[in-house]
């Protein structure tokens, strides 16, 4: 069984170095937008950072879906499940279906 012992996050207005978004897999750029998280789960410690939008995008499909813990939704590592949440992100955050290379099925014709 795995516990989450601790999570803390917040939004940073300017990263100091680049980091990879959790969400996408894209660079976040120096001096830009971030969302930052530290914590402690399942006894390791980890620490993420995402584009403001992919935080954004990833809680609000988890409010959609009630997908939370261990069932969250990593849009990059989610390759088979692409079909459920790419029209979605298409619909409601666009910024990161384009990061993700999701394209509308007519654009892909």
């Amino acid at each position: 069984m795995s516990f989450d012992y601790f999570h803390s996050g917040r939004e940073m207005k300017a990263t100091r170095k680049p980091h990879d978004c959790e969400q996408c897999g894209r660079k976040i750029e120096t001096g830009s937008p971030a969302y930052y998280a530290a914590g402690k789960y399942d006894g390791y410690f980890y620490t993420q950072y995402e584009h403001i939008e992919c935080h954004a995008a990833g809680m609000a499909y988890a409010e959609e879906t009630g997908l939370w813990g261990e069932e969250f939704t990593w849009f990059q590592h989610s390759d088979c499940e692409r079909e459920e949440f790419g029209p979605w992100l298409l619909e409601h955050h666009p910024i990161v279906a384009e990061r993700l290379d999701i394209e509308r099925e007519e654009d892909a014709a």
